[in-house]
C-alpha cells in the first residue's frame, strides 16, 4: 500500500468510525494442548487491537471458567446436533428465490441461519476462526476469517490420524467449503500459504503469513515473572538433574517412538543416560510407547507427565537439557520457538521446512537413523561451547520474534475489510 494511500485510510477510519465487532471462536478445549494454548495467544492479540471490540464465543462449558481465570470472558454457544445439522445444511442450499420461498411455506425460517440470529444478537461485524472448524458453513451472512495451522494430511497420509474413520475426507471437504469463502486466511508459513493457494484455489493475496505466537505463560516466564521453576518441576514429577523434553500429544506423526530409539542408541554407544519428560494427552498411543520403552530398556528413564498446567510449561523448558522435536507434521511448530526464547537448546527433525523456521537454532536429527539423535543428545550433554552457541543462536532469534507485527497484520486485514464492510453498513 502506497503511503499517501494509507494517510487516507486513516483519515477515512478517524471519522464518526463505529468499533467493528469481531466474534472469534475457542473450539478447542483446555486439554488440547498447544492448540488451545495458540488460540488463547489469538485472542489476546486480537483484544489489543484498537478501533475493533472482541467478543469471544465457545461451545465448550469448561472453557468458559478457564478463559476467565486469564480475564477473558467468553459466551458459551451449546448449540445441539440437530440445530448444527440444520444449519449446516442450509448454509449449503443454494438460496434462490425459489428456496427461499419454500423455506417460508415451510416454517423453517431458521433454516441455515441460527448462528447468525446468535452473531446478529450480539452486533458482530466479522468471525474469525484460528483453528480447523465446519462452523463457518453454518455462516450465510456473516463474513468470517479462517486459519489453518498445516495441511499434513495431505503431506503424510499415512498416519492413522489422518487417515482413519475417513479423517482425511472430512478434512478436505471442510477446506474445500471454507476456504473459497473467506476474507482472508491465515498460515503460518510462506510454505504453508502457497499449498493452501495452489491445493485449494484460493487468491493468494487473501493468504497471510503469521507465524505461531509463544504462549502467554511462556511470554511471561521470559520477563521474569514465573509463578513455577525447574526445581519445582523435577520434584513435582520425579525427574532427573538431566532430561530432555517433548510437550506433544500422544500422536503417531508426533514420533516419540524415534525419540525413545535415539535414547537407547545413547545408552548402548555411549554409555550415557538421560531423562525424557514426556507433555501431552493420551491420543492412543501411549501403551504403545511404554511397551516400547521397556522393550528398548530404558522404561525407568521415561516420564510421561500427562497434561501439564500453563505455568510449568516454560520451567520445563528452562530445566531442559534440549526440547526434542522429531515430529513429521509442519511446515512449523511451536515448541522449538518457545525453546529458544527461554535460552533451551533445541533439536528438531531434519526437514526444508524446519530448517527454515529455526536456522541456526537448532541441530536437526535425520528421522531415518536414531543414531542422529543420539549423537546430537550426546552433544547437549558434553559440548558446552556447542550449546552455548546454540543458546546464542536461540536468542537471536527469539529476538526478532519479539519485534512482532502479528498485531499490524490483523488489524491491517481487519481495516481493509471494515473499509469495504462500510460500503453497505453504517
Amino acid at each position: 500500500m502506497r503511503h499517501r494511500d494509507s494517510i487516507w485510510l486513516v483519515r477515512v477510519f478517524s471519522k464518526d468510525r463505529t468499533p467493528m465487532r469481531i466474534a472469534v471462536f475457542v473450539e478447542n478445549a483446555l486439554h488440547s494442548g498447544g492448540a488451545f494454548q495458540q488460540t488463547l495467544s489469538m485472542v489476546q492479540t486480537l483484544q489489543s487491537l484498537p478501533g475493533h471490540d472482541v467478543v469471544v464465543l465457545t461451545p465448550i462449558a469448561e472453557n468458559i471458567d478457564h478463559l476467565r481465570e486469564r480475564k477473558i470472558e467468553a459466551h458459551l454457544y451449546a448449540d445441539g446436533a440437530w440445530t448444527r445439522f440444520c444449519d449446516t445444511i442450509g448454509g449449503l442450499m443454494p438460496r434462490s428465490e425459489r428456496v427461499l420461498r419454500l423455506i417460508r411455506r415451510l416454517g423453517l425460517k431458521r433454516l441455515g441461519q441460527n448462528l447468525d440470529i446468535r452473531l446478529d444478537g450480539l452486533g458482530i461485524d466479522i468471525a474469525f476462526f484460528n483453528a480447523r472448524s465446519a462452523t463457518p458453513i453454518r455462516l450465510s451472512r456473516h463474513s468470517y476469517m479462517f486459519t489453518v495451522w498445516d495441511l499434513c494430511h495431505r503431506d503424510h497420509p499415512e498416519f492413522p490420524e489422518v487417515f482413519a474413520n475417513r479423517e482425511f475426507e472430512r478434512r478436505e471437504q471442510i477446506l474445500k467449503a471454507v476456504l473459497p469463502k473467506a476474507v482472508a486466511v491465515i498460515a503460518d508459513s510462506e510454505i504453508g500459504a502457497d499449498k493452501i493457494a495452489s491445493w485449494y484455489a484460493v487468491d493468494r493475496a487473501r493468504v497471510h503469513v503469521i507465524p505461531f505466537l509463544p504462549s502467554a505463560s511462556v511470554r511471561t516466564y521470559a520477563r521474569g515473572e514465573s509463578t513455577s521453576s525447574p526445581q519445582a518441576v523435577r520434584e513435582k514429577y520425579g525427574l532427573p538433574n538431566d532430561y530432555i523434553f517433548y510437550p506433544a500429544q500422544m500422536w503417531a506423526h508426533k514420533n516419540h517412538v524415534y525419540l525413545l530409539e535415539g535414547i537407547a542408541e545413547l545408552k548402548s554407544r555411549y554409555g550415557l543416560t538421560i531423562g525424557a519428560a514426556l507433555s501431552g494427552g493420551d491420543k492412543g498411543n501411549k501403551d504403545y510407547l511404554r511397551a516400547c520403552a521397556q522393550k528398548l530398556g530404558i522404561a525407568d528413564q521415561v516420564f510421561f507427565l500427562g497434561f501439564v498446567d500453563d505455568d510449568e510449561i516454560p520451567a520445563l523448558y528452562d530445566g531442559a537439557k534440549a526440547l526434542v522435536m522429531p515430529s513429521y507434521f509442519g511446515p512449523t511448530n511451536l515448541p522449538p520457538v518457545e525453546a529458544a526464547l527461554l535460552g533451551c537448546p533445541v533439536i528438531y527433525a531434519d526437514q526444508p521446512a524446519f530448517r527454515a523456521q529455526m536456522g541456526d537454532a537448532a541441530l536437526y536429527c535425520d528421522l531415518t537413523a536414531p543414531p542422529s539423535l543420539a549423537e546430537h543428545l550426546r552433544t547437549v550433554i558434553e559440548d558446552a561451547s556447542k550449546v552455548r552457541r546454540l543458546k546464542a543462536a536461540g536468542h537471536t532469534l527469539a529476538e526478532t520474534l519479539r519485534d512482532d507485527t502479528t498485531p499490524q497484520k490483523l488489524k491491517g486485514i481487519f481495516d481493509a475489510y471494515d473499509l469495504k464492510r462500510r460500503r453497505w453498513k453504517n
